[in-house]
């Protein structure tokens, strides 16, 4: 047998081949129907793949239960192995390299099945989440490379172009996005890469107006994705001053959808961090958040989520649970293989320490803890987009601890990569007052002015393009 994509399967009959293209068809579009798969797989007893995927969307979702799931699903594989092809063989070492905790050779694995079966889009996927997860942005352009030579359809669009834009070919990516949207405007994935690219530039009432319009199609979105291209229509909006309506975003749209999830609750712990950070009082917002971390403490799947939770427990003050999970985190250090160490002894634990010192307003401790992590924090993983929150606690940190100069250099940085953001302007104002620098001061103030005044009114006149 073969499925949709002409690849071969052992042992299959016509019901797990549909499943099997169903499940590809709902993973790549980001739905929410993955139930009938689910089902199919618990019920399958000779073809091996469906258990194998089973396991690979278990694992993406990053908690001990999932985790748990995940070795089920690879004991019901291994138990069907019997006569697998060569694939589905590279598949099993795939999925039990991951759950072993073998990052990497999981990652090599799934990246050579995308080389000798390119039109593997899941295994693509996969490969593509593995480069996420450890920062490695040529990796995932070269598997978007890899795939969009054998595939002709939107989602390889989309995969290809999110590869370009974490590697800053912004034009080629938003290109290849908005042909896949071209193609079929219900492409959430290719929406979220245009957005990363508008957002790279500073476009932020293009960015407004490109989301809304897109919006009516992400209900039938699953949770992660729905929630997060909310998350980043609220960073136009911050962008734009309008953080009353970011916070309702967070509010409506990005916390509350399935609080058990972790990808929703580094939606939220971003959303806050960054509208605090713009001055906005969350009220009780923090502490709603951590009653879903503190299961969370000890998990460790994704340095990048953990750091997420840590902080989210520290500003909510449940400093008990910083204590212990900084302490697992430096346990977590102590036991990294040779590939990971940059990842949780370089970055991780410094990044954790300075974020907990900042939540706690010790403002010198954190600015020295979190410059020893910036250099290491592509090791992380995320998105460019995403990471840029950290490097905004350390510019707050640097600031209020009085290093001007290293806070200057950063801020200078960051307006000439993005010059329309109003309050990157009037943070440069005070620091050129406090350096002494009162004309470029007075420069930077009547530009943020300038700026806020053409935001207020597209806002007013319901006008949310760039030529607003």
């Amino acid at each position: 047998m073969r499925d949709g994509q002409e690849l071969e399967l052992s042992n299959a009959d016509e019901g797990a081949v549909a499943a099997l293209d169903f499940v590809r068809q709902e993973w790549l579009a980001f739905g929410n129907r993955f139930a009938p798969f689910i089902a199919a797989a618990d019920k399958e007893e000779k073809c091996l793949m469906l258990p194998l995927v089973a396991a690979g969307l278990m694992l993406t979702m990053y908690s001990d239960e999932s985790h748990a799931a995940a070795k089920r699903y690879l004991a019901r594989a291994k138990a069907s192995a019997a006569g697998a092809n060569a694939r589905e063989q590279a598949w099993l070492t795939a999925i039990e390299s991951w759950i072993g905790g073998d990052l990497d050779r999981s990652a090599d694995a799934f990246e050579k099945i995308v080389t000798e079966w390119p039109r593997d889009l899941l295994a693509a996927k996969l490969a593509q989440i593995h480069a996420f997860n450890r920062g490695d942005s040529e990796g995932l352009l070269r598997v978007g490379e890899q795939i969009a030579a054998a595939n002709d359809n939107r989602f390889v669009l989309a995969m290809h172009a999110f590869g370009l834009e974490e590697c800053n070919r912004l034009d080629e990516a938003e290109a290849l996005a908005r042909k896949a949207v071209a193609l079929d405007r219900h492409d959430p994935w290719a929406h979220h890469a245009i957005a990363h690219c508008l957002e790279a530039r500073g476009k932020m009432l293009e960015g407004v107006a490109f989301l809304h319009s897109m919006s009516d199609t992400w209900e039938s979105c699953n949770s992660f994705m729905s929630t997060h291209n909310w998350w980043h229509l609220a960073l136009f909006l911050i962008d734009l001053d309008r953080t009353d309506e970011a916070l309702a975003l967070y509010d409506q749209r990005v916390w509350g959808v399935w609080k058990e999830f972790c990808e929703d609750q580094i939606n939220a712990i971003s959303l806050l961090a960054r509208l605090e950070l713009r001055g906005v009082d969350v009220g009780s917002r923090w502490a709603d958040l951590a009653l879903y971390l503190k299961p969370r403490l000890h998990e460790h799947y994704s340095a990048f989520h953990d750091v997420h939770y840590l902080y989210g427990l520290a500003r909510a003050g449940e400093q008990s649970a910083v204590t212990e999970m900084l302490a697992s985190l430096e346990d977590r250090a102590e036991r990294a293989k040779p590939f990971e160490r940059e990842t949780w002894a370089d970055c991780t634990v410094p990044l954790a320490h300075g974020l907990a010192a900042h939540a706690k307003g010790e403002h010198a401790n954190a600015a020295r803890l979190l410059g020893q992590a910036m250099p290491h924090l592509r090791t992380l993983g995320g998105s460019i987009a995403q990471r840029t929150l950290f490097g905004a606690i350390h510019l707050d940190a640097l600031t209020r601890s009085g290093w001007n100069d290293a806070a200057l250099a950063i801020l200078q940085a960051d307006e000439r990569e993005r010059p329309s953001v109003p309050a990157t302007k009037r943070a440069l104002a005070d620091l050129y007052k406090k350096v002494g620098r009162t004309e470029q001061a007075l420069a930077a103030e009547y530009q943020a002015e300038q700026l806020a005044r053409r935001y207020r009114a597209a806002a007013q006149r319901g006008m949310t393009g760039e030529t607003a």
